[in-house]
């Protein structure tokens, strides 16, 4: 309300001080009566407010958008007003920040529709259609015009073509790496085939549109994993000790007008790339600037200059190495570089140290790595998913600064809370580093503990044994938040809840490549990432009301008694690493507890007693229900011949009975043996298919692009089935298609190409 600046009693406060002394005498009945017509004048005001905001679409809400859209003549897209996914998160995690824990959506349709007359005004250059595509997708992209690229036969007299008389320079790496790629700058023959995803690209009609559904994720200050002793030169950027590429970071082109170069899409590194650009840096005169393309500070460092736009940085003993000793390698067999020089495989995420360098007490790395969404944690934004701070009646924080009142160690933390009567708290981890302790921990009757980490980082936890939980406290709730735990996790008495949020129990436990110097170790059955006690020693049922939810995370295998609870899992994988994902404890094919499972991507045998719902969830692999009453699977792949409650609109289910139905409208009636035929064919065409299957890879379990569309698209929006629907991938590409055929200049035809 203009009149007044106060927070309350505003109409109130304009009245003359004798009719407020009178007020109070009277026991301030005037007051409660300016209180609800204040309130009433406060909505009125606020709503006018709104109504100006919603004149300009960077301020006005979100259902004004295809409003201010239809004044432009622009097509309404898919976007979050559309997404009808129940909100369960919020049912199960009420106690977290939010307010929204629904996953963000990077459908920028509010952004497209302001940008509409910009776009307009650029009449449909290169340039501006690139942008377009990064703007509408989401994903870092590159246009390319094909006809550009074709090789022509020259007139001499009249018409000379020079940019199409690039030949392959056979003696460059880098250049051949990029041939049939993104950045190809060679000359084709013409391709007349319709332009695809693998072919026909090369023709006069043609732009090419490259997207990367992967994202370069930022690490800063991780403890580089040695591969074997104190004095060994060996080194792993991750911290799991495993071989995977370096990416480089995603960013903008300084000029609006250009193009991206593969300095501007976040991807693997390439090696020859990689070599060019250190040799292009050590070939400078002296003083050189200190930092390359891919290598430099993220932070600043007295002495050092900060890189623009960083992917890669090594530390040894808290010192930088410069790119000056920094050379390109293939460590695929290892090998160690000369004096005090670094060798990097960016192709396998590998580091070696000369023999001056060692021994070294620290190696740290700040690097890039590639994953498809924002899942099983890691340093990007997730504030949201966090304790609420008001609920705790301590937090501790855990970190490497040595302030007066944190703890340098989570087992010093968790002592802390036991000196304090384990009170309802929250441990905070502020940094990216390996802490290799052992934990256990015994809550307390009606109490929570949460050890979670602070919003853009994600710690690993090499633990020193399981993570045990002690104790019969049937109503106490744990919490891992944002965690990288390689390890596993043991309940030996009773909780009530375990709640995984953004985190990952390593599939598998360990996913460190063994040194090859050493014989190979024998195979080993994967320990569950989750197991919890059936009975106590006098033999009594345990865990009866042990509940595991989860929510954007990665799990090993599960193993859980018959009568607790359930598992409740919201976007998230459970991979059973080649044995049962979802079983329960002791014998062999043992019954889980209920589960209900959505946005899942479940990898395995699920063995449980009651699926009280599964919703757009790859069951990859045999699926026993015990009780097949109650419950629903809907838009979901469940492998053929498994015994699950009623389901619709499942695969390929849905798929068999419409070849069945198509070819009976051929031919008529068919035999048993026909439709089996029929059914037999479909299986094996309509079944997940995964760019990845290791965890660790950037890829992992990313749907392949010859994953059918019955998959593909078989969720009830539309997006694909399994962990990573939040992401809306073909909508995404709807929504570029749309406006691609607005913007195209005429005749000529575009084709989209995912890289990643």
């Amino acid at each position: 309300m203009a009149y007044s600046n106060a927070s309350q009693d505003k109409l109130y406060g304009l009245l003359p001080a004798y009719v407020r002394e009178r007020d109070v005498a009277e026991g301030e009945p005037l007051r409660a009566l300016l209180r609800l017509i204040e309130k009433q004048a406060d909505a009125i005001d606020e709503d006018i407010g709104q109504l100006h905001n919603n004149a300009f679409v960077e301020t006005c809400e979100p259902w004004v958008v295809p409003y201010i859209g239809d004044l432009v003549g622009t097509t309404p897209l898919f976007d979050e007003s559309r997404v009808r996914d129940g909100d369960t998160a919020h049912e199960l995690f009420p106690d977290l920040e939010g307010p929204s824990l629904r996953p963000p959506l990077v459908i920028r349709n509010r952004a497209d529709v302001a940008k509409t007359i910009y776009y307009r005004r650029r009449k449909g250059t290169l340039p501006m259609l690139e942008e377009l595509a990064r703007d509408v997708t989401g994903w870092a992209a590159h246009a390319v015009e094909f006809f550009e690229l074709l090789g022509w036969t020259q007139w001499v007299r009249n018409h000379l073509r020079m940019h199409a008389v690039r030949t392959p320079d056979v003696r460059s790496v880098e250049r051949m790496g990029r041939l049939d790629r993104a950045f190809d700058e060679i000359c084709h023959t013409v391709d007349v085939r319709p332009i695809s995803q693998f072919e026909g690209w090369h023709n006069i009609r043609n732009i090419g549109f490259f997207l990367w559904r992967l994202g370069a994720y930022r690490m800063e200050a991780v403890a580089a994993r040695r591969l074997g002793g104190a004095a060994d030169y060996r080194y792993y950027f991750s911290p799991l000790g495993n071989a995977a590429p370096l990416f480089s970071r995603m960013r903008r082109e300084g000029d609006e007008a250009g193009l991206a170069t593969e300095l501007h899409v976040p991807q693997p590194i390439r090696p020859a790339y990689f070599y060019e650009d250190l040799r292009t840096y050590q070939e400078l005169p002296a003083p050189r600037p200190g930092f390359t393309e891919f290598y430099g500070l993220f932070n600043t460092v007295a002495g050092f200059n900060l890189a623009p736009a960083p992917s890669i940085m090594v530390l040894i003993d808290g010192n930088p190495v410069p790119p000056d000793d920094i050379r390109c390698r293939d460590l695929e067999n290892w090998g160690q570089p000369q004096n005090d020089l670094v060798g990097i495989d960016v192709s396998n995420g590998r580091l070696a140290l000369g023999p001056d360098l060692l021994p070294a007490s620290s190696v740290e790395v700040y690097s890039h790595y590639g994953f498809p969404a924002d899942l099983g944690g890691g340093p990007y934004r997730r504030r949201a998913w966090l304790t609420r701070r008001s609920l705790a009646e301590e937090v501790f924080i855990v970190n490497d600064t040595g302030d007066p009142g944190t703890f340098s160690t989570i087992g010093a933390a968790l002592a802390g809370w036991v000196a304090q009567g384990r009170p309802d708290t929250v441990i905070r981890i502020g940094d990216n580093r390996t802490y290799n302790e052992p934990i256990s921990i015994e809550p307390a009757d009606s109490r929570f503990i949460s050890i979670e980490s602070a919003d853009g980082f994600r710690p690993h936890l090499q633990l020193d044994g399981p993570l045990t939980v002690t104790g019969n406290h049937e109503d106490a709730t744990l919490t891992l938040g944002g965690l990288l735990i390689e390890g596993r996790v043991e309940i030996e008495g009773s909780l009530g809840r375990l709640r995984l949020l953004h985190t990952t129990l390593v599939p598998g436990v360990s996913i460190a490549e063994p040194d090859p110097d050493l014989p190979l170790p024998p195979p080993v059955v994967p320990e569950p990432a989750v197991s919890a006690a059936a009975v106590d020693g006098g033999g009594d049922p345990v865990n009866t009301e042990l509940r595991v939810e989860m929510a954007f995370s990665i799990v090993g295998p599960l193993r859980l008694p018959d009568h607790a609870e359930g598992v409740f899992a919201l976007d998230s994988i459970i991979d059973g690493v080649g044995e049962d994902a979802i079983a329960g404890v002791g014998v062999a094919d043992a019954v889980g507890p209920p589960i209900r499972l959505e946005r899942v991507t479940v990898r395995g045998a699920t063995r449980v007693r009651e699926i009280l719902l599964a919703s757009e969830v790859i069951f990859d692999g045999l699926v026993a229900t015990g009780r097949i009453q109650v419950g629903c699977v809907r838009f979901s792949y469940v492998e053929p011949v498994s015994r699950t409650p009623r389901r619709y609109r499942c695969q390929p289910d849905l798929a068999e009975r419409r070849a069945i139905k198509a070819a009976e409208a051929v031919s008529g009636p068919l035999s048993v043996a026909e439709e089996d035929d029929i059914r037999e064919r479909v299986r094996r065409r309509v079944k997940p298919e995964y760019t990845s299957e290791a965890y660790g890879q950037p890829a992992y379990l990313q749907l392949s692009l010859g994953t059918p569309v019955e998959i593909t698209a078989g969720a009830e929006d539309g997006s694909e089935m399994g962990v990573y629907a939040h992401l809306k991938q073909p909508q995404r590409e709807a929504n570029l298609r749309i406006r691609l055929n607005e913007y195209l200049p005429f005749g000529l035809e575009a084709g989209i190409n995912y890289v990643s």
